[in-house]
């Protein structure tokens, strides 16, 4: 054989070696798939933002009560409205009944209006919703 035919046979070789490679159809056998696992894990990741908030209590109508009545009232002629007169800054407690020992209940603002119906031992007044305030800290002008 001479030189080019050998070299071109050679060539020809190669290249369908080189496709049969792993292949059934020229006699090698085909490779086995391999099988892998992956593993996947989702993360969520959530952020919550709470904005600060701020509630006054809207009181209408009476509230139930739970305190046993052991003081005495005396109804005014008509509900007169007063305005919280504490230094700006400060609240004024609102009570289940006429004294510091009473449950706090509430807090009312410097200017807050309110409207009493009754005077109870002395210095206190009942708002129109059954709560007790100090009249020391009420006033029949709006505060500057």
């Amino acid at each position: 054989m001479n030189r080019k035919k050998f070299t071109t046979a050679l060539i020809a070789a190669m290249t369908i070696g080189a496709l049969c490679l792993g292949v059934a159809a020229c006699g090698g056998k085909q490779p086995e798939p391999t099988e892998t696992e992956t593993e996947t894990t989702e993360i969520t990741t959530t952020t919550t933002t709470t904005a600060p908030t701020t509630t006054l209590t809207v009181w209408s109508g009476p509230m139930a009560t739970t305190e046993e009545v052991t003081w005495k009232e005396t109804k005014l002629e008509a509900p007169a409205t007063y305005y919280v007169k504490v230094n700006k800054g400060e609240f004024l407690n609102v009570r289940s009944g006429p004294g510091t020992t009473y449950e706090k209940v509430g807090a009312l603002t410097r200017g807050q209006s309110v409207t009493v119906v009754a005077k109870a031992n002395g210095i206190w007044y009942k708002t129109q919703d059954g709560y007790f305030i100090s009249d020391t800290y009420l006033s029949g002008k709006i505060p500057n």
